[in-house]
Order: C-alpha cells, then structure tokens, then sequence
C-alpha cells in the first residue's frame, strides 16, 4: 500500500510540475457532474453520498458506503449543458459505479475562408465510466475509473480511453481524510489528422468531519493542477447539515480566472436527495445552475 501510495503521489508531483503545451480536447471531464459536489466548490467527494463522488475520486464512493443512484442537469457558460447519470453500491470491502456523462454545445455556426455562413454543427463530448474500489485495510482505499470517450465536432470526430486513479487513507486523527487523485491519464484517436491530449489532473486533499452538537459538518482543502494549465488551483469547500434532512454548501475556488465562489443546498425526503448549486462567473459569462436527484436504496 505504502508503494502504490509513493507511485500515486510521484505522478501527481510530476504534473504539477508539468508544462503546458499542445492541443487538448475533452473538457468536459474537467466539469463537475454531481450538484453537491458543485456547490462545494468541487469539493466533498467524502461527505456526499450521491452516484457521482467517484467521479471526483475513485476511492470516494466505496468510502462513503453508499447504494445510490443519481441524476443532474447541468446548465453550464455559454449556453451549453452537461447532463449525466450515475450509479454506485458500495459493500464495505469493494465498491462499484457506473456513469454517463453527455456536454451538449448547441448550434455553432459554420463560416467558409472569407467568414460566410455556410452552415451550421453540433459540437459535443460523451463519456462513459465504470468504477471499481477495493479497502485493502480499514484505513487504506483505492479506486479507479475506466473511462471511455468520444468527441465530435462538425465532421470529425475522436474515440479515446482513460483511466483515474484514487487512494483514500482515514488517518489517526478522528474524522480526517487524506486524499489523492491522478486523473485523466490515457489516449484518443486522432481528430482530423491531430492527437488530441487529455487535460490530466493531480489531486491531493484534507477533509475534516466537525460535529458541534446536533450539527455536523464536512471541511474539504484541496490543490490541483492541470497539465493543460499553467497556474496551480486551490478550493474550500464546506457541507453543514444543520438538520437531518438539510445540506448547506459553500466553496471558494483559488487560482480560477473567472470563478472563485459556489453554494448549494440539499435536500432528503425519504430516500430521495433533492441538490442544486449556484456557481456565479465573472466577465459577462452567464452563472450556472445545476439541479440533481438521488435515490438510495
């Protein structure tokens, strides 16, 4: 365990300290697909128990002994949308999710060399994933995610793989998580007579559970980097469950260009989880909003 943790820890060194060069495509795995997980700024892996924490950590999901499966709407800049879908049964010793992901870009015009109008296309990113996690012993998780892709744009189109790679450790100190993420490591077929590369992506966070009486709370801090970016990110990202049945959410992101803060709610009615976040961007760029709905069984 300690060796697959070293290996983890050295790739995700190595892409942080990457350089940036090249042309990437797939964006859209980049986006966050669970609303509670959006609302915490991309934080909350650990504290939600929705389909989609594995998405953010492959370790999440077996992590969180959850048997759900989810589902979000999101109303992404730019007029586009991301719909996806998400199924996880955790089982104590191993953990399995399945999901689809689908980034609808609209209607784009296309011009000829002299700028007319000759048309138009209909961009867009699809994804599916199967995850799998095992706990190699109480306190050591680790997970991945096999993930199949396709893009398209006007006429051409790419078919890729790749896989995330996630550990989780419940360290000695009570209600604290320490956790790692390499994500996006794989190959696409080429576009246009072009290789497109994947925008992978090192993860490393701490997540503190707080319980002041009846309320509890999930504090998450988290650095990242993407190889196809050259600043390093950081978020904070906050779940309050003042009540049983309600999630408050915060997060601030570090190091964005036209983002920093998001908020959410959530709410359990029986075993159905009611989510939204609200994800304000700067620059003109229209806000987003994501509505989801789980169902545990």
């Amino acid at each position: 365990m300690k060796k697959l943790l070293l290996c983890l820890l050295l790739l995700i060194a190595l892409t942080l300290s990457a350089e940036t060069s090249g042309q990437y495509g797939l964006q859209m795995l980049k986006i966050i697909s669970g609303a509670n997980q959006a609302g915490q700024g991309g934080g909350g892996a650990f504290s939600s128990h929705d389909g989609f924490a594995f998405l953010l950590n492959p370790a999440a999901g077996l992590v969180n002994s959850s048997h759900v499966i989810s589902m979000t709407q999101n109303y992404w800049i730019f007029s586009t949308r991301l719909n996806s879908m998400a199924y996880n049964n955790s089982k104590g010793k191993t953990s399995l999710g399945l999901s689809y992901r689908y980034l609808d870009y609209g209607k784009i015009l296309s011009r000829d060399d002299t700028g007319e109008i000759i048309g138009e296309f209909h961009p867009l990113d699809l994804s599916f994933s199967f995850n799998f996690a095992y706990r190699f012993t109480p306190n050591h998780y680790a997970g991945i995610n096999i993930n199949g892709l396709y893009e398209k744009i006007d006429t051409s189109s790419s078919l890729g793989v790749s896989f995330d790679l996630g550990y989780a450790y419940l360290t000695p100190v009570k209600d604290l998580i320490f956790a790692a993420a390499l994500k996006h490591l794989g190959k696409t077929g080429p576009m246009d007579k072009e290789e497109l590369k994947l925008p992978l992506t090192g993860e490393i966070s701490l997540i503190k559970g707080i319980t002041w009486g009846n309320w509890k709370s999930s504090l998450e801090a988290k650095i990242l980097q993407s190889i196809d970016d050259d600043g390093l990110k950081a978020l904070l990202g906050l779940n309050i469950s003042p009540l049983e049945l309600l999630n408050l959410r915060l997060g601030y992101k570090f190091g964005y260009d036209a983002e920093n803060f998001a908020a959410g709610i959530g709410i359990t009615v029986r075993k159905i989880v009611l989510d939204y976040a609200f994800i304000p961007f700067d620059y003109g760029i229209d806000d987003v909003h994501m509505i989801g709905i789980s169902y545990r069984f």
